[in-house]
C-alpha cells in the first residue's frame, strides 16, 4: 500500500498532487528561492488580490507552499520503507497559471536500504536541510519576519502530525510530534517550536500571518483574535 493510499480522507486531496518522477522539468525549491522566479510567481499570485498588502499576498503564496510541501515530507520520511529527499535541489515544484504551488515532484526511489526510522531525527533534518535556508531566503526577498513564517510552518507541521497520530499510529510519528511539542528543549528547532502558543484555550500563532489584511476569513488560531477576546472579558 502506498503512502498516498494510507492517509487520512482529509490528506488525500493533498495526496493527489504529489508525483514521484524519473525526471521533471519543473524548477527546485532552490530555484523557486532566487528573487527572479519567486518574484513572477508573487506577482501572477498578487492577481487575485490587486490592492492587498504584498507581504499579505506573500505569506498567504508560503503558507500555500507549505500545504504542498511538508505533508509528503514529514509522513513520507516516518512511514515509507525509503524516506524521501530533504534537497531542496532534488525536490521540484510547478506552480499554476495564478502562480500558486500546484505540484510537488519528488524523485523516484533508489533502492537504498534506511535505518531505523526516528521521528525527532527526521525533524532535526527537515530543519536543518530545508526549513531555515527556505525561510532565511523567502524572508529576504519578501521582508517577512522570519517569526511570522516559522509560524505558517509550524502550524502545518502541527496539523499534519495530529491528523496523521490519529488515523497512522506509529512509533516514529509519536516522536515527532512529542519532539516538534517539547518546548524544555533548547536546539535548533527552538524556532519552530516558539512559533505556537499552546494553553488550555488550545493552539495559536504567535504572530499573525496577516490573512487578515486579504479578503479572507481569518483563521482560527490568530493571535489577534485571542488578544481581542481577552480584552472583551470581563475582570
Amino acid at each position: 500500500m502506498t503512502l498516498a493510499e494510507r492517509l487520512p480522507a482529509d490528506l488525500q486531496p493533498l495526496a493527489a498532487r504529489w508525483r514521484q518522477l524519473p525526471h521533471s522539468d519543473a524548477p527546485s525549491l532552490n530555484r523557486w528561492l532566487e528573487p527572479e522566479l519567486l518574484g513572477a510567481a508573487l506577482a501572477r499570485y498578487a492577481r487575485t488580490w490587486p490592492q492587498a498588502d504584498p507581504r499579505a499576498v506573500a505569506s498567504q503564496w508560503h503558507q500555500e507552499s507549505c500545504a504542498l510541501l511538508l505533508p509528503p515530507l514529514l509522513l513520507g520520511g516516518l512511514l515509507e520503507a525509503e524516506p524521501p529527499s530533504l534537497d531542496p535541489a532534488r525536490l521540484r515544484m510547478t506552480v499554476d497559471v495564478q502562480g500558486a504551488p500546484a505540484e510537488l515532484h519528488l524523485p523516484q526511489p533508489t533502492g537504498a536500504v534506511p535505518g531505523e526510522r526516528n521521528g525527532a531525527r527526521l525533524l532535526d533534518l527537515l530543519h536543518e536541510q530545508l526549513l531555515q535556508p527556505s525561510i532565511s531566503r523567502f524572508a529576504a526577498h519578501t521582508g517577512l519576519a522570519p517569526r511570522l513564517l516559522w509560524g505558517n510552518v509550524a502550524l502545518c507541521i502541527d496539523w499534519v502530525l495530529d491528523m496523521a497520530q490519529a488515523c497512522l499510529p506509529d512509533r516514529a510519528l509519536g516522536e515527532a510530534r512529542a519532539h516538534f511539542r517539547d518546548t524544555r528543549r533548547q536546539d535548533a528547532c527552538g524556532a519552530l517550536r516558539a512559533a505556537l502558543r499552546r494553553d488550555a484555550v488550545g493552539v495559536t500563532r504567535r504572530v499573525c500571518c496577516l490573512r487578515e489584511r486579504l479578503p479572507l476569513q481569518r483563521c482560527v488560531v490568530c493571535p489577534l483574535a485571542r488578544r481581542q477576546n481577552l480584552i472583551k472579558t470581563p475582570t
